[in-house]
């Protein structure tokens, strides 16, 4: 049998991996992989741990792209979000958090392979804020903040490396609210924090990899959205039955 400390190096490689790949998908690839080997109220904050630290030297990075007025209104939305989804994690059981996941998962991984590009100039702010509380909700409930904020900067006529930015940055952002949301609720227990600190090693060097990954799959112009969404549709599939 392998050692449960292997399972959850080896899906947050993987998660790490995606990560470097595609500039985003961390929580979307080991939330789920890691609820049915740890359970999703351990899954969630220590994804969420993880999640937080890959932003950092990617905002650094790219920081003269980022559109700062938006991923702040985002921010300011995702925190009543953020202790709401909190609140949800404690209180609901597993089965219904491993549904609402799979959900967003088939949902947003659809929306993603079907998207066709920017459809508006601007968001008002009032769209701003309420994609920023529903990203928070669900980035503190069930690890998955991404799809509202990913489908909103896919309806504006922002670069990619505009995009990318900014929304790396706003996770940065939430993901501090949404971290002190799991230490006010106690969900930052022993056990998260002793798996977060033996898969280090594995998530640096899932990191690694798929940034190496990235710049093949752009020399050979394979399209790796598609591979990455098409993916998250059959986890996400898997998870509704098995909450089912």
């Amino acid at each position: 049998m392998i050692p449960v400390f292997l399972l959850i190096s080896a899906i947050l490689a993987l998660g790490s991996f995606v990560q470097g790949l595609t500039g985003f998908g961390l929580a979307l690839t080991s939330v789920p992989l890691l609820s049915l080997v740890v359970g999703v109220k351990t899954a969630v904050p220590l994804a969420g741990l993880f999640g937080w630290l890959v932003t950092f030297p990617i905002v650094w990075a790219m920081r003269e792209h980022i559109q700062w007025k938006a991923a702040l209104v985002l921010f300011v939305g995702s925190l009543p979000g953020s202790w709401l989804g909190a609140e949800m994690l404690k209180r609901l059981p597993g089965e219904a958090i491993l549904l609402a996941m799979g959900v967003v998962l088939v949902l947003s991984s659809i929306y993603a392979l079907i998207a066709k590009g920017p459809v508006i100039k601007r968001a008002p702010t009032s769209a701003t804020l309420l994609t920023g509380f529903f990203s928070g909700a669900l980035g503190a409930s069930v690890g998955e903040p991404g799809p509202p904020v990913i489908a909103y900067a896919s309806l504006l006529p922002w670069s990619a490396d505009q995009a990318k930015s900014t929304l790396v940055c706003f996770f940065m952002l939430q993901m501090a609210g949404a971290v002190f949301s799991f230490y006010q609720k106690d969900l930052l227990t022993a056990a998260v924090l002793t798996h977060f600190v033996q898969s280090i090693p594995a998530f640096i060097v899932g990191l690694v990899l798929g940034m190496t990954g990235y710049a093949m799959l752009q020399r050979f112009k394979i399209n790796y959205h598609h591979l990455v969404h098409g993916c998250l549709v059959v986890i996400g599939a898997v998870l509704i039955v098995k909450s089912i």
